[in-house]
């Protein structure tokens, strides 16, 4: 059974630590969600877990196993993957090159095999087979975030972190987005971490959830009991 734990502190641009401790834990189909208002630290302390930004403390755990000295682009092949924000794909690439360039750098030959990851991802997301032979630039945005999804589990995650998938997307797009994702976590059993800013799309999909108001914790448990904690209220509007 897959379980990781991580934390991190003192997450920094330049020389400005604009992040408290945060830590998170999350095990094979569950689900923990970070939330808090935009500017509250959600996204920076996703990357601050990948590696992507310096930190003063950074501690990662799969299944026992340090692995917090890996760089980000190594974490694939230990089994965690980071979605960035931003729909980000190879604009200049084919739907299927985006895909097979994900497989191959990042599963390394373990676990199943290429056609069947593909099958998966395409299962999930009709429309990048419907136009797996356009150029990933020329698609819609929702259809590029459908698209890095399905490259993070072209690397056959055990660890799956997203950050901020709803950003930006239309209202359909981010309900058939949050259908994936449960699909995602109670089919194919991924532990998965997500920061996000819609409480009620994460309120539909996650087990466990933190709350983030100006780069610290100020609350964290299970998703029903946050949900009726006054204090999620205040992170927020402020109240």
């Amino acid at each position: 059974m897959t379980h990781f734990a991580a934390t991190v502190s003192g997450v920094r641009y330049g020389k400005l630590a604009v992040l408290g401790e945060v830590s998170v834990e999350a095990s094979d189909g569950r689900m923990m969600v970070i939330l808090g208002s935009n500017g509250a630290g959600k996204s920076t302390a996703l990357r601050g877990l990948a590696g992507v930004l310096e930190c003063d403390r950074r501690e990662l755990v799969l299944d026992g196993k340090r692995i917090d000295r890996l760089p980000a682009w190594g974490l694939p092949r230990a089994g965690v993957s980071l979605v960035p924000d931003g729909a980000r794909c190879f604009p200049n690439l084919t739907v299927l090159d985006n895909l097979r360039g994900a497989f191959v750098a990042g599963n390394a030959g373990r676990g199943r095999r290429y056609e069947a990851l593909l099958d998966e991802v395409f299962q999930l997301f009709p429309v990048l087979k419907e136009r797996s032979h356009q150029l990933a630039g020329t698609m819609s945005g929702g259809q590029r975030q459908m698209l890095a999804v399905g490259r993070a589990l072209m690397t056959e995650p055990r660890v799956l972190l997203l950050d901020e998938p709803s950003a930006g997307l239309a209202p359909i797009i981010v309900e058939h987005l949050f259908d994936a994702l449960l699909r995602i976590k109670n089919e194919r059993g991924c532990a998965i971490v997500m920061a996000e800013q819609s409480v009620g799309h994460a309120l539909r999909v996650a087990d466990t959830c933190l709350v983030l108001e100006e780069g610290r914790t100020v609350l964290s448990g299970p998703i029903e009991a946050v949900a009726e904690d006054e204090r999620l209220r205040s992170a927020y509007l402020g109240l």
